[in-house]
């Protein structure tokens, strides 16, 4: 408390430097933080960066992640092959997502980080940017880089040094915030807007994508960009979704590593620690075709380099023929039976190699039932009784792709069915031979036995698939006999006349269109390639329900329960249930012995609205289409499929194929691309 100047000893005259007012130290405080920040920011990444590109050609974005340069685990030779690739085609571009060096932790993890780095962390900057960063970015291939996140080099900046801008250097590299956006800018105008993170927020053991997936969901649609990318956690997975009442489908990518992947190098003593599985390989990336006119855009995510490149030369290609206006003209010739590959795939099944799965065939309906006092014969009861197939082998001679229409979820004989636009869509598919179309769950609706006209409602199921000899029977694989045709309802009669007695639905389609019947986890064991010899095999597994493991949000979370808990021997691709999202995921499983990289594929809806979440509900589900195109092939080692999610896709991404394809046979595949307009 200041003292009166009455009764003081000594005044105070002068102060120097001078004392100012609160007023003037208070503006200068102002100045100070408000120059601070301006630093503060210029020092961090960017929360947006957008960069432009100079033409309209489709782009591939590979995410880089996890390299861990300077521990003794990680796999120099990988990380060449990748900049190999890179480097190697031309409209390949890169977003590195972190932790590119192994760092230093600082005591934190001295046994499995600090005491197995081979070199000190500036030697492993300086490296990083010579041997990596330096050749990618005088080759303008690299989009971006994230920072600031807590792991490897987060620790080092703990030392208040910037790790990341030490990194780059001089180089013309844009960070790019954890969680910051990253634009791609085409000359038309489109603009490709993607989620950039190192390590997002939260996590699942069984589900890479899954903190991605929730951070995406919680954003408003207008605001959602395309697709998100992350990486550290050292599993990989690639995802494209398609949400109920969203207008645009999300893509996920889950990257991998190069730190203890390679079979015949150390493993990374890290994650042995924390009992974690063997971490999973790199060379994740995404396929942008961009938006052109009516066309909207495409984006298909690829989880290794064989599949990325064959993508991207084949949407290439298909570009390049759409340029010149032949599109129609070479597929066309290509099928043509004189001067092209083939007309379509010759499709047999194979005796001897088939299981039927006796327990599930439906009861035989009762032979004679009394209707209004009187005793009637049952003319169903005398159709032949088709049990499913548990294991269904299919032998598809063919030197083009061919691509598996999934169809489900029509629910014809509801108000709400779509018996209309599925019509349609398979006059579509019967002009194209190498379309063919397994038909999975909820066909008919659930409480179609209880209907009068009943026989009707698989009458027109049964005219979907055509009779024998027609065209669209003969591109039908199977069809599933699910618990819509399971329902007690059709074992009892629904009124007087005839065809309302009891009928079995499963056999009486099956002996209609003399298609198989498969059941929930059926095999269908798909060998596909040329001529009568061995032939690459595709072993797809369907399902019927989720078996207590259905997700509202995550549309291929019951199908990796299945594939992981229900399924024993592990197949190629899951395909199926019943809940209201679709999307296509594939992930990594070392112990598979017909692909490394097995899918799973929940298809959409047919029908005007869901009814797995009630009968009363009329949410609609999302948009139908889904697919998997296989590759021919005459061993296990030309295993090859792109599982698409929409109509739209599906069209493209089969033409571009069967373009690649079938002008590679034709020899004429460098005339095409080599051609001006």
């Amino acid at each position: 408390m200041a003292q009166k100047e009455q009764g003081k000893l000594l005044r105070t005259v002068s102060v120097y430097p001078p004392d100012r007012t609160n007023i003037e130290r208070i503006k200068d405080y102002r100045s100070h933080h408000e120059t601070g920040q301006r630093l503060e920011i210029d020092n961090r990444g960017k929360l947006v960066v957008t960069q432009e590109v100079l033409d309209m050609a489709p782009k591939q974005i590979i995410v880089l992640s996890d390299w861990h340069l300077g521990s003794k685990a990680s796999d120099l030779e990988a990380m060449d092959e990748l900049l190999a690739y890179v480097l190697s085609n031309p409209d390949v571009l890169v977003i590195f997502a972190g932790d590119e060096i192994e760092g230093w932790s600082s005591g934190k993890h001295s046994q499995s980080i600090d005491s197995k780095a081979d070199a000190d962390a500036q030697t492993q900057l300086e490296f990083m940017r010579m041997m990596y960063f330096e050749p990618l970015a005088n080759a303008g291939r690299i989009l971006g880089m994230v920072s600031e996140y807590w792991a490897h080099p987060g620790w080092m900046a703990e030392n208040t040094m910037n790790t990341w801008r030490a990194m780059i250097g001089d180089l013309d590299i844009k960070l790019i915030q954890n969680g910051g956006t990253l634009i791609l800018k085409f000359p038309n105008g489109y603009e490709h807007d993607i989620k950039v993170w190192h390590n997002p927020p939260k996590g699942s053991k069984f589900d890479e994508v899954d903190g991605q997936r929730m951070v995406m969901q919680n954003t408003s649609e207008s605001s959602r960009p395309k697709g998100s990318v992350a990486g550290h956690i050292h599993r990989m997975q690639v995802a494209e979704e398609v949400y109920a009442g969203a207008k645009h489908k999300v893509y996920y990518v889950s990257a991998g590593t190069v730190k203890g992947t390679n079979p015949n190098g150390p493993t990374d003593l890290y994650g042995t620690q924390l009992g974690l599985s063997r971490p999973e390989p790199q060379g994740e990336v995404v396929t942008v075709v961009p938006k052109k006119g009516r066309r909207e855009d495409m984006n298909m995510p690829s989880a290794n380099l064989r599949q990325a490149q064959t993508a991207i030369d084949a949407v290439t290609l298909l570009d390049r023929v759409e340029q010149l206006g032949k599109r129609e003209e070479l597929l066309e010739l290509i099928r043509d039976p004189k001067k092209g590959v083939e007309t379509g795939p010759l499709i047999s099944y194979p005796t001897g190699s088939n299981r039927l799965g006796a327990r599930y065939v439906e009861d035989r309906p009762a032979g004679k039932v009394m209707v209004g006092g009187e005793t009637v014969k049952n003319p169903y009861s005398k159709i032949e009784m088709k049990a499913p197939y548990s294991t269904l082998n299919l032998d598809i001679r063919t030197e083009l792709p061919v691509a598996l229409e999934l169809v489900a979820n029509a629910r014809i004989g509801s108000t709400l069915e779509g018996f209309k636009d599925l019509q349609g869509f398979m006059r579509e598919v019967a002009e194209n031979p190498h379309r063919l179309v397994l038909f999975l769950r909820n066909m008919i609706d659930k409480d179609a036995g209880r209907l009068p006209d009943r026989i009707d409602v698989l009458d027109r199921f049964a005219q979907l698939i055509g009779k024998e000899g027609e065209r669209t029977n003969y591109q039908t694989l199977a069809i599933m006999m699910c618990e819509s045709m399971r329902q007690s309802a059709w074992k009892g009669k629904v009124g007087k006349e005839p065809e309302q007695l009891p009928v079995a639905p499963g056999s009486y389609v099956a002996t209609k269109t003399g298609i198989p019947l498969i059941h929930h986890l059926s095999l269908l064991k798909l060998s596909i390639g040329p001529g009568e010899g061995r032939k690459t095999i595709y072993p797809v597994v369907t399902a019927d329900k989720a078996e207590g493991h259905g997700s509202g949000s995550k549309p291929e979370w019951a199908l990796q329960r299945l594939y992981d808990l229900h399924i024993h021997e592990k197949p190629g691709l899951v395909v199926g249930t019943h809940m209201p999202n679709a999307g296509a995921a594939t992930f990594y499983d070392g112990s598979n012995a017909y692909t490394k990289f097995p899918m799973l594929v929940a298809p959409g809806w047919w029908a005007k609205a869901v009814d797995s979440i009630g009968k009363g509900n009329v949410k609609p589900g999302a948009e139908p289409g889904q697919a998997v195109i296989f590759m021919p092939g005459k061993t296990q080692d030309d295993y090859l499929a792109f599982p698409t999610v929409s109509r739209e896709e599906t069209e493209y991404m089969h033409d571009a194929l069967m373009l690649l394809k079938g002008l590679e046979i034709m020899g004429l595949k460098e005339k095409v691309l080599g051609k001006k307009k």
